[in-house]
């Protein structure tokens, strides 16, 4: 059974943009982690029983593995404790730059959205049949490292503290104080909207 996270493990196109990738979510203060870039169907079919014949809530549709099988997906998570899948706006800005570099995303899928995903088909050119019939799609272009200011501005969250408005800064302020939020240790918080609405709701109730 193989159920990988390391990126050597992917096609060697894909591991060099999913290593750009990791640096550009780095430099933009995204704590992302790798959990799975390869899998073979053994584990599929255990994925696939999960929420059916084992304990456990339905992760996948899919029998078989594709994308995942031929070294062409990884899957991310939020490298905090506790808070991995908790941030829609943390997935959100890992698709935005990811897709800028090429990788289509699985939170685009309309049905059975999969946000922690990030996979290399050509642009949704490749289907899972193709793959299947071991035709791979065409190698991936290589990224030229640095993110356009137009694709920066799409990211939302307030990276630092000066970049949270006026409403929401003393609520963030207590929550630095009390380490609540940790950050990156340089000064990078990335806050999500949805979050500092909830932090502003509990500073009024007394809660932080």
């Amino acid at each position: 059974m193989i159920n990988s996270r390391k990126l050597s493990d992917l096609r060697a196109d894909v591991r060099a943009n999913a290593e750009l990738l990791l640096a550009e979510c780095e430099r933009q203060g995204l704590r992302v982690l790798v959990t799975q870039t390869l899998r073979d169907d053994e584990y599929q079919a255990r994925l696939y029983a999960q929420g059916r014949t084992l304990p456990g809530q339905i992760v996948t549709n899919s029998k078989v593995t594709t994308f995942h099988g031929a070294g062409l997906a990884i899957d991310v998570c939020q490298n905090i404790k506790g808070q991995e899948y908790s941030d829609p706006a943390f997935f959100r800005n890992v698709a935005i730059l990811a897709k800028h570099m090429g990788f289509s995303w699985g939170g685009d899928w309309k049905t059975f959205p999969d946000r922690p995903h990030l996979q290399w088909d050509d642009h949704g050119r490749w289907s899972g049949s193709l793959l299947r019939a071991k035709i791979l799609p065409p190698m991936m272009p290589l990224y030229k490292p640095g993110t356009p200011k137009e694709v920066e501005k799409e990211l939302v969250y307030y990276k630092t503290l000066k970049d949270v408005p006026e409403w929401g800064q003393a609520a963030v302020r207590k929550c630095i104080l009390s380490k609540a939020l940790t950050g990156d240790g340089k000064g990078n918080y990335n806050i999500s909207e949805d979050l500092l609405r909830v932090l502003v709701i509990l500073d009024r109730m007394g809660k932080l």
